[in-house]
């Protein structure tokens, strides 16, 4: 009878622990909302495929600080993830929220909301960037004369306008142009890093890839310091995501390289691609499958696109049609959605950047 008694006190644990895997499991896919389109349409599923805001929108963003900028009736507002309009559509353009903020625009002007859509900052300027590390750069134009500064979270100037561009602050420096040539500001605005370069790039992993030698010269990366750590040789590049960064020879082909610009193995590819979760999406014989670090393809080669991994999925294309897959290769969304390259590389692209 004791015996009997553990037993099932051990599949009640058992079962009760299942259950709890199921709901935290359910809980993360409502979490993570993926952008997709249906007959024209945009709207937001969560990773098993459920469709938790109905296609509707005419364009719409990725959910960022739970809120997405949507398209309705030629303006734009946002929503929250159950689908309510939490922020009237009012605006001509509406942007991601990043630290609190969300650059907007009004006939022609941007300025800056917050998350119950409040004006922090008058919309009066050029043009405005998103905020990274507390800080904003902007565009001002005055008698003429355009110039690029820093705000903080209240639209108080912390940086003058006084660059030709400027770029996101990341690990505490920002990439500025001066003249012809980019440098490196720190928070304070003091040049650390003097103008040197043709282009200048965020830092990622305490590496920023920079340009030297004009518009068609040749890239390479540096140190927080100015160093160039891995030296300038290459026609293109990527910046680095998980330690990787891939880059182009002058053969036009791209190779993938560490830290210290050793190669990761000698294959080379046609088309840079990055790591993201330990995988990276390759092009073998016009199919798309992914590798791991060591370059052994661990999915096959099957889809006619795809891009990279973030929380556990991503996104293929099989003809016209856009699906999910997970870490396995196995379908966590059967490609049945409208396959849309804006906001596929709208997804790349920021995981890619601010992630």
């Amino acid at each position: 009878m004791k015996c009997i008694f553990v037993v099932l006190v051990l599949a009640a644990s058992l079962l009760a622990g299942c259950h709890q895997q199921e709901k935290e499991k359910a809980a993360q896919n409502k979490a993570y909302l993926l952008l997709v389109r249906v007959n024209g349409k945009f709207g937001y599923c969560d990773k098993s495929g459920t469709m938790v805001v109905p296609p509707q929108y005419d364009a719409a963003t990725l959910f960022s600080e739970g809120l997405a900028a949507v398209r309705q009736n030629g303006k734009e507002g946002y929503i929250d993830e159950t689908g309510a309009m939490v922020i009237p559509a009012e605006y001509d353009t509406g942007m991601l929220f990043m630290g609190g903020r969300a650059a907007v625009q009004k006939d022609g002007k941007w300025g800056y909301i917050d998350r119950r859509g409040k004006m922090k900052v008058d919309v009066e300027y050029v043009s405005t960037f998103a905020f990274r590390e507390g800080l904003a750069a902007v565009v001002t134009a005055e008698h003429n004369i355009v110039k690029s500064g820093y705000i903080d979270e209240n639209g108080k100037i912390k940086i003058k306008p006084q660059f030709d561009d400027a770029g996101n602050f990341s690990e505490g420096l920002a990439a500025v142009l001066v003249g012809k040539q980019y440098g490196y500001i720190d928070k304070t605005g003091k040049m650390v890093i003097q103008p040197a370069f043709s282009a200048a790039a965020m830092f990622h992993g305490g590496r920023a890839m920079v340009k030297i030698n004009g518009k068609f010269g040749i890239i390479g990366f540096i140190d927080h310091t100015g160093r160039m750590v891995v030296p300038a040789q290459y026609t293109d590049g990527t910046n680095f995501c998980e330690d990787v960064a891939a880059v182009e020879d002058r053969t036009g082909n791209w190779l993938l390289i560490d830290k210290n610009g050793q190669k990761l193995f000698d294959r080379t590819f046609s088309a840079p691609t990055v790591f993201t979760e330990g995988l990276a999406p390759v092009v073998v014989e016009k199919k798309v499958g992914y590798m791991d670090r060591t370059g052994k393809m661990v999915i096959k080669p099957r889809f006619d696109g795809g891009s990279i991994f973030v929380n556990g999925v991503a996104p293929v294309r099989i003809g016209s049609k856009c699906g999910y897959i997970d870490t396995k290769g196995n379908w966590a969304i059967k490609p049945e959605l409208d396959w849309d390259q804006h906001a596929i590389d709208m997804y790349t692209s920021y995981y890619m950047t601010f992630k």
